[in-house]
């Protein structure tokens, strides 16, 4: 359990809870293992658990009816998906694939609305992290919306720069995961790398990219 416990403290929206609500939570998680590539639940499948990331990276996605993909987010060590239905009751609402091999601690759904019920801190806790939520999900409709393909673009690579210059690990995006997470097609994110490379903002070597002009990615987010 204690290990259970550890991974629950990297929860964000565990960080503030008593130890006995850290416990009550630890007591009811079941350690998963699963190698890259697993597909961990499909859109509409029935909820049975909430899952935290204690190890790796997953992908969440919806796939329309065409087959195009639209990542609605990556999920790294102390994040966690599958957390709305336990409380609506509904279906999965989403995609989940494991992009590396991974640990989840699965928090069925009966058992986990014992603890909320029983610890209204925890309730409380869910809550707050419920607006965050909504708000990444805003902020990817007006990016999505509002903002051209090569802005898109520019703010995933600086993001992924920003990221790799804290010292943290960055999953390699082929062009094709750039796609999905941008909402566009392969094509069009090769022919934008292309461009940028012209104007000297990155350099492209063996599937890897290079930021050379941080200041000029930051003009072309604002397309």
């Amino acid at each position: 359990m204690m290990n259970n416990v550890t991974s629950l403290r990297q929860v964000s929206f565990c960080a503030d809870l008593d130890e006995p609500v850290l416990q009550a939570l630890a007591a009811i998680a079941i350690p998963l293992e699963h190698p890259a590539g697993t597909t961990l639940q499909l859109e509409d499948d029935p909820a049975e658990a909430m899952y935290v990331v204690a190890r790796g990276r997953v992908k969440i996605s919806r796939i329309s009816a065409s087959g195009r993909e639209q990542v609605l987010n990556s999920i790294g060590p102390g994040g966690h998906f599958n957390t709305v239905p336990m409380f609506d009751g509904g279906p999965c609402p989403a995609n989940a694939e494991a992009l590396s091999d991974v640990t989840l601690l699965a928090l069925p759904r009966a058992a986990l609305l014992g603890v909320v019920e029983a610890h209204p801190a925890l309730a409380r806790a869910l809550l707050r992290e419920f607006t965050g939520r909504l708000r990444h999900l805003v902020d990817l409709v007006d990016t999505l919306a509002l903002h051209t393909v090569q802005g898109r673009l520019a703010g995933l690579l600086l993001e992924q720069a920003e990221t790799a210059a804290r010292g943290e690990p960055v999953p390699p995006l082929t062009q094709a995961d750039m796609a999905a997470r941008l909402g566009t097609v392969r094509e069009m994110v090769g022919r934008t790398l292309k461009s940028f490379e012209a104007l000297g903002l990155i350099k492209l070597e063996r599937g890897a990219i290079a930021v050379l002009d941080r200041e000029g990615l930051a003009k072309q987010c604002e397309l």
